[in-house]
């Protein structure tokens, strides 16, 4: 016999609560993967979501001088080190999202000559980083029954998708263009794609290629409105998209002394949101337009990002009976 809705609404009711941990954009921060990684005790979250923007930006010679000198450029200022200083500044770039790499002088002096080989030494540092953190995050959560799942963003280079993908296992999942369940009845869709930016980055395309791409994938849903939509980019005006505005030299631009802001975010993603009105919608990219709004019926978020500093901003989800019963934006 055919259960009735009434019944089928008391079976949802009575299923447990799932707790989901949400943070995004975290370039390169070594420090802000390990609290991550730890939020699933400290939070007691049964789920780990890692958005877009896993990658750091750039590489930071430390160059041999000879004996026992070092030189390096950190923040701008030329230092002079010694060996025994190297672990500690490498500890503090990686925790600001740098990527340190010890080099001989002729080895800095040929990619100063040959700039071109530069991309390849950044993917060689970021494949490495990630290969690590991947593993120490399956080492950590190995008993624990936690499952992370990740994303790329538009900062991302390829060889984040490669590395990623090969080191995915049951326990830490690449899920990049893909619908998956994370909590009975809940589908998780993702993509890292983001609207065009002057900065053009790894993932951008035109709005009306992203709206294909979210059609495709929000037809795969079973039930859109308990789905979550974890989408890198936010909804265009929805006060999680606001950054500086930027004239055609990239800086921003200012109005009776301070600077002048304008809504950034993807108009794909905002009518997508409104025409499925998923349960959930997690959202990274701008970093300083952390929050949580309403698109409708839709809950909508944006961490925000501190990286640079060391610490980790996140969203706390609570879900069960087939609803988002709670939400918490944290920080530490």
């Amino acid at each position: 016999m055919a259960r009735s809705g009434r019944d089928a609404r008391r079976d949802r009711a009575r299923e447990p609560e799932r707790t989901l941990f949400f943070a995004s954009d975290l370039h390169g921060s070594e420090t802000c993967f390990r609290k991550f990684v730890a939020a699933a005790a400290f939070y007691h979250a049964d789920t780990l979501i890692l958005g877009g923007d896993l990658s750091g930006k750039q590489v930071v010679p430390i160059v041999a001088a000879g004996g026992d000198q070092w030189t390096a450029e950190l923040h701008g200022e030329r230092r002079e080190l010694r060996t025994a200083d190297l672990a500690e500044v490498e500890r503090a770039a990686r925790a600001a999202g740098v990527y340190p790499r010890r080099m001989e002088p002729d080895e800095y002096a040929d990619y100063v000559a040959d700039p071109a080989r530069l991309p390849a030494l950044f993917d060689e540092v970021v494949a490495a980083t990630l290969r690590r953190w991947v593993r120490y995050a399956q080492a950590r959560l190995a008993d624990s029954g936690v499952v992370v799942y990740s994303m790329p963003g538009n900062d991302d280079p390829p060889v984040v998708d490669e590395v990623m993908r090969a080191e995915s296992d049951d326990r830490f999942r690449f899920v990049a263009g893909e619908v998956v369940e994370v909590v009975p009845g809940h589908e998780l869709l993702t993509t890292g794609y983001t609207n065009l930016t002057p900065w053009h980055t790894y993932r951008e395309y035109p709005e009306e290629e992203i709206a294909a791409g979210l059609r495709s994938l929000a037809g795969r849903l079973s039930t859109p409105r308990t789905a979550i939509f974890n989408v890198h980019v936010p909804p265009y005006d929805s006060g999680l998209d606001t950054a500086p505005l930027l004239g055609p030299d990239l800086k921003v631009r200012t109005a009776a002394g301070g600077p002048l802001t304008a809504p950034v975010g993807s108009t794909a993603v905002r009518a997508a949101i409104e025409e499925h009105q998923p349960m959930l919608g997690l959202h990274g990219h701008i970093h300083e337009s952390g929050g949580i709004v309403q698109i409708g019926p839709t809950t909508v978020v944006n961490p925000g990002s501190e990286y640079g500093e060391g610490i980790l901003r996140g969203v706390l989800l609570t879900i069960g009976g087939g609803r988002l019963r709670g939400h918490q934006a944290v920080c530490g």
